[in-house]
């Protein structure tokens, strides 16, 4: 019997990205492949997202669980056909844990055949046979939900402590990478999300003061035309959460007006700006927060996960 594993123990975990954008409140399992040819590689990891997708259990920050795949190859055979081809049966099972902790929740296992022209081509075939419907692969993922949940139960508290000593370091990135993972079927999710609008709140004025300074000085360096393009495009960036914000833009465009008057001759009108509505204002807060933190987390090293013993 010829076996092939996927992971061979701490191995350093690749972050796969389908061109989902990540959101807070999801629970996620990962899906990580490795050790086969890139064609079925490739074919593989396909179906481990649409399980995943299929599941609601993607679109998150949390990489630490995760969906790992085995293959055993029961048998293969050489068919009387000309031309000869490859025939194979293969048992694929699906592990599901905490790849971080090392800790396997459950497994599932299914068989499936294909024929190819060689190896790897009927291992390919059988792969695709892989139903991503499958109920035993459905109650692995339920099984899982609950023990995740069970997780950040347990350690949510203790990440919203650490988030809560960043904050008052005005580390913002550090904080919401502690938040983020907190799905939304957990029991502290409305505490963390309260802390993510703060350190939306947060970033949106450090960006706003940033994008005002860089509007002034564009002006000051060239009271013309090309210096009102490029500081209204930093003033349109501005999210105006304040009466102070409001203010300063109006300022600022009002100089330009009357500026480029007296060189053009002519009446030039600029748009008042207007404080968001709070519902725009939360909205941009989160929108702040989880664009920082997929900034942050894309640049933290990768996962080590230990799943030796899970084989």
């Amino acid at each position: 019997m010829k076996r092939i594993c996927f992971i061979c123990g701490f191995l350093i975990a690749s972050i796969i990205s389908w061109g989902q954008e990540m959101s807070f409140g999801k629970i996620t399992i990962t899906p990580y492949v490795t050790g086969l040819d890139p064609t079925t590689t490739k074919l593989l990891e396909t179906k481990l997202r649409r399980i995943v997708t299929e599941n609601e259990v993607a679109g998150g920050f949390d990489k630490r669980f995760i969906i790992v795949p085995s293959i055993n190859v029961l048998s293969e055979s050489e068919t009387a056909t000309i031309p000869q081809k490859t025939s194979m049966k293969v048992q694929v099972t699906f592990f599901v844990g905490d790849g971080v902790a090392g800790t396997l929740f459950n497994s599932c296992s299914m068989e499936v055949t294909g024929i190819g022209d060689n190896h790897n081509e009927a291992l390919f075939s059988s792969i695709r046979k892989v139903n991503t419907k499958n109920p035993k692969l459905q109650n692995l993922i339920t099984e899982a939900k609950k023990r995740i949940v069970e997780y950040y139960n347990s350690n949510a508290p203790t990440l919203i402590s650490e988030a809560e000593g960043y904050i008052a370091a005005q580390d913002y990135e550090n904080a919401l990478s502690r938040l983020a993972v907190i799905p939304n079927i957990c029991q502290h999710y409305n505490k963390a999300q309260t802390l993510i609008s703060k350190c939306g709140n947060k970033i949106v004025e450090r960006d706003n003061n940033s994008l005002l300074t860089k509007a002034k000085a564009a002006w000051s360096a060239n009271p013309n035309e090309y210096g009102a393009n490029e500081a209204s495009a930093y003033l349109s960036q501005i999210v105006v959460s304040s009466s102070y914000y409001k203010k300063e833009i109006d300022n600022l465009t009002k100089k330009i007006s009357q500026r480029l008057i007296q060189i053009e001759n002519k009446r030039i009108e600029l748009a008042e700006a207007k404080i968001l509505s709070e519902e725009r204002l939360e909205a941009e807060r989160i929108n702040a927060s989880s664009r920082v933190t997929s900034s942050f987390i894309s640049t933290l090293p990768s996962l080590v996960f230990n799943v030796l013993s899970w084989f």
